[in-house]
């Protein structure tokens, strides 16, 4: 990046975090409004409140909204921060769980699910985060384009001897004969992202996967 794009990056991180810090504190305000309902309906009878049940189940929803609010606030304040971080290195795991949460949306339009199988220890790798990002996200693209709807996307970090690697899986709900990954519109989009930082791409001839590997930390 240069001199310019680092500012406006640093600004449009600032901005985000405001943003995101006020919209906390709405929900911060909608969760504690809701359970002094709760403790208002716990306080009366029955017969006080029609449909008690429904009331509280309601509230039951709310509580569980205000929770999934608060952790895509969460994604969404990482993400804009990796706008201005500049370091060479980041943490492949942590970055996979990111980018499978704000895919979700995109996901939910075909039916999809994307889940992550974490790895069982830190995998740095010496990329930058925005560029690491795009890359894991064009290739979740790949997934959703390809597979039929109802289908699950696994995103699995793992290290393979002094290479870290992150898998993509595709399983359709029903039996399908899958495309080749390879064939994705976006397929030469996200092969140029990867040669970017110099990681390498693997398909398999015998089911929907294919593995991303990346330089290890010091390879740059």
């Amino acid at each position: 990046m240069s001199a310019p794009e680092n500012r406006e990056a640093a600004f449009l991180a600032k901005i985000t975090a405001s943003a995101t810090h006020e919209i906390r504190n709405v929900l911060a305000i909608v969760k504690e409004s809701a359970g002094l309902i709760q403790d208002v309906i716990h306080s009366w009878s029955q017969s006080e409140v029609p449909n008690q049940d429904k009331v509280l189940r309601s509230l039951g929803r709310i509580d569980a909204q205000v929770i999934r609010g608060a952790d895509l606030l969460s994604n969404l304040n990482r993400f804009a921060h990796s706008l201005d971080r500049l370091q060479e290195e980041t943490d492949l795991s942590l970055e996979a769980q990111q980018v499978a949460l704000l895919s979700q949306r995109f996901a939910r339009k075909k039916r999809h699910v994307v889940q992550v199988r974490p790895a069982d220890q830190r995998l740095p790798v010496a990329v930058k985060p925005l560029e690491l990002q795009m890359a894991l996200f064009a290739a979740v693209e790949c997934c959703l384009d390809q597979l039929p709807e109802a289908s699950t996307v696994t995103i699995h970090p793992a290290r393979e001897g002094d290479r870290a690697s992150v898998e993509f899986i595709g399983e359709a709900g029903e039996k399908a004969l899958l495309p080749a990954p390879a064939a994705a519109d976006g397929w030469g989009r996200l092969v140029e992202l990867l040669d970017d930082f110099g990681a390498s791409i693997e398909t398999s001839d015998t089911a929907y996967r294919f593995r991303i590997v990346l330089p290890s930390v010091g390879a740059r």
